[in-house]
């Protein structure tokens, strides 16, 4: 199978741009489509990481676009229908495979990693990629599928645990060594100690096992 890993500027695209402008970032996976003369309309479902803040904003300026036609958002997971431009159309053939779910990301890119049987449709994904999207190829090559992230998006954590985790990602608490205490952790979230430990505990048991079950 032909696999081609992506990276397309944001700048052109409509959720791309308003998340880099919030600073927050997407993962998440195209479900279907359907068209008229003159756009693309797009269902997708994806799951929000940021600060809650900018979250708001974000979404809170997506309902004003004329592109959003309906949107369902809760604890940070969304379903949305958004109206795209019809030179899109290859980019959601249904003979590519979505071997990892689509990335957004706030510092202002996308990361699409795709495979299909038919090297051709890749290509006019690539083409579309670098005319219209400023696109980087990471990776376009044949090889085995070894697997697909295709069941879940993320475990269902509620907001605090999910909190948690994010705030010790983002400021290195898994890095080795670590570059922060669990403590100071909590003064970031501005709770107890003892209270963001049972977050972060409960938040790894529930994706670790999660994650074991799929090796």
């Amino acid at each position: 199978m032909w696999v081609l890993k992506l990276k397309t500027s944001a700048e052109n695209q409509f959720l791309g741009s308003f998340a880099f402008k919030h600073k927050i970032s997407m993962t998440g996976y195209p479900l279907s489509y359907w068209k008229d003369k003159k756009n693309i309309y797009l269902v997708t479902a994806g799951i929000l990481f940021g600060e809650e803040k900018n979250k708001k904003e974000f979404v809170s300026e997506l309902k004003k676009q004329k592109e959003l036609i309906n949107l369902e958002f809760n604890n940070d997971f969304a379903i949305a229908i958004t109206k795209q431009p019809l030179f899109r159309e290859p980019i959601y053939n249904p003979q590519i495979i979505r071997i990892e779910p689509d990335i957004i990301n706030k510092e202002g890119y996308h990361i699409w990693t795709l495979a299909s049987f038919d090297k051709e449709i890749l290509s006019k994904v690539l083409e579309i990629g670098e005319k219209k999207l400023n696109a980087e190829v990471l990776k376009f090559k044949q090889e085995k599928i070894l697997n697909i992230n295709f069941t879940k998006l993320f475990p269902e954590l509620t907001i605090n645990q999910k909190k948690a985790l994010e705030t010790a990602i983002n400021n290195g608490y898994y890095n080795y060594p670590k570059k922060i205490k669990m403590e100071k952790l909590a003064k970031i979230m501005g709770i107890s100690y003892s209270t963001f430990q049972a977050h972060l505990k409960k938040a790894e048991g529930k994706i670790l096992p999660n994650i074991y079950k799929q090796l």
